[in-house]
């Protein structure tokens, strides 16, 4: 009997493994069923509670600066969701999409940007500004900062952390300003670049000094407004733009008061663009040869209104030459003279050679010592008149026999 029970315990020590994945295969099993049972029951559940929900539920994820939050709302506007949720919205604060943007599909976002203090720093100024924005340039405009061309904006460190509770500051790197002359053409361009080089680099010029001349050195530094001029070598055909200078017509009024300039319609230059076959020599032109030129823009001509009204002193012209203090053996003798000059007009001018008044004094200046209203009084003329008959001839006889001989005085 001993014998019998030894071998029947090894056989079953030798079918260990056999029992062991029958088990496993059983657990395996049950446990199939119950995962199965499971998703059974999970979908049972969520189709009961799709049945249920309302079909104007949305799924929304709110970023609140760097915080994600997901929400299930039936919220119709960003605002209404906003305010369900208690979220609270400061001044400065920005919202995307705006607060009255429906909510109408499933993952949708909104934005919360909040307002902080931040400085800005503009040469001397520091501008303190209360913003949501999150781009340089931004919020150096809402600082009422303005950015010209090539202007920068870098993030630095700022030096008053315990006044202001800020560690950085928004710095403005204003651009320079190059006046480049470029083959006759000037242009205003304005850079980060911090020398000559550089600049010609950036804007693509050729420092070759076979290729062009340039009137500084590559290492000098770029300041303000600098002036910096650069040629071709040699011979070339240029197109250069110029300016077309506008006319000016004049018309007399007699109803506005002598003196009086006005100006009715500006004038406004044209320009035209010119073609030249040009030798330039180290920024020195040898020599130039017109091609052609195109009209690109007219110019228009100005239009000036001039005053000639005058009043005249009351009387004849006996009474004009008597208050002058012209003695009336003489009268006869100025009348011709003066009316073959001016025919008695005192605002007469002559266009050729410019002397004005009743003797054609040249220059009509020359009578203003005999009186400041020497332009329009023709008593004042007269006065200068007498004493320039008798410094010059010795008399008004004399006067009048020399302009018959030559037909001036």
């Amino acid at each position: 009997m001993l014998k019998f029970k030894c071998m029947r315990i090894r056989k079953t020590r030798d079918n260990l493994p056999l029992y062991v994945l029958g088990l496993l295969i059983i657990f395996l099993f049950f446990g199939i069923c119950a995962k199965q049972q499971s998703l059974n029951a999970r979908a049972t559940t969520e189709a009961a509670y799709a049945s249920e929900e309302n079909a104007d539920t949305h799924y929304v994820t709110l970023f609140d600066n760097e915080e994600k939050t997901v929400l299930r709302s039936e919220a119709k506007t960003v605002g209404e969701l906003l305010e369900r949720a208690q979220i609270k919205i400061n001044d400065g604060d920005k919202i995307e999409p705006g607060v009255d943007e429906e909510i109408n599909e499933d993952n949708f976002n909104i934005n919360i940007y909040r307002a902080r203090d931040m400085v800005v720093i503009d040469g001397n100024r520091e501008i303190f500004v209360h913003t949501s924005s999150t781009d340089p340039e931004t919020i150096v405009a809402d600082a009422g900062v303005e950015l010209l061309a090539a202007d920068e904006v870098n993030l630095v460190p700022y030096d008053k952390f315990l006044e202001t509770g800020m560690m950085t500051a928004y710095k403005v790197i204003r651009a320079k300003t190059v006046v480049l002359n470029f083959n006759g053409r000037i242009a205003s361009i304005r850079t980060q670049s911090k020398t000559v080089g550089d600049f010609l680099a950036e804007q693509g010029i050729d420092r070759s000094p076979e290729v062009n001349w340039v009137s500084l050195s590559d290492s000098q530094k770029i300041t303000d407004n600098i002036n910096l001029s650069v040629f071709f070598q040699g011979k070339q055909t240029v197109t250069l733009e110029e300016e077309i200078p506008f006319t000016e017509m004049t018309t007399m009024d007699f109803s506005v008061d002598y003196g009086t300039r006005q100006i009715t319609q500006a004038g406004v230059p044209g320009k035209k663009s010119v073609v030249y076959n040009i030798e330039m020599h180290d920024g020195q032109v040898i020599s130039r040869e017109f091609v052609s030129e195109v009209v690109l823009v007219e110019p228009i001509q100005q239009q000036v209104t001039i005053g000639m009204k005058v009043v005249l002193p009351a009387g004849s012209h006996e009474d004009w030459m008597a208050a002058a203090g012209i003695s009336s053996s003489d009268y006869g003798y100025v009348n011709f003279i003066v009316e073959r000059e001016s025919h008695w007009n005192p605002l007469s001018r002559n266009r050729s050679s410019g002397a004005t008044g009743l003797c054609q004094a040249l220059p009509g200046s020359k009578m203003a010592s005999a009186g400041a209203d020497w332009e329009t009084n023709p008593i004042t003329q007269l006065r200068w008149c007498n004493s320039y008959a008798v410094g010059r001839y010795g008399g008004w006889s004399a006067a009048y026999e020399f302009w018959v001989k030559k037909h001036w005085w």
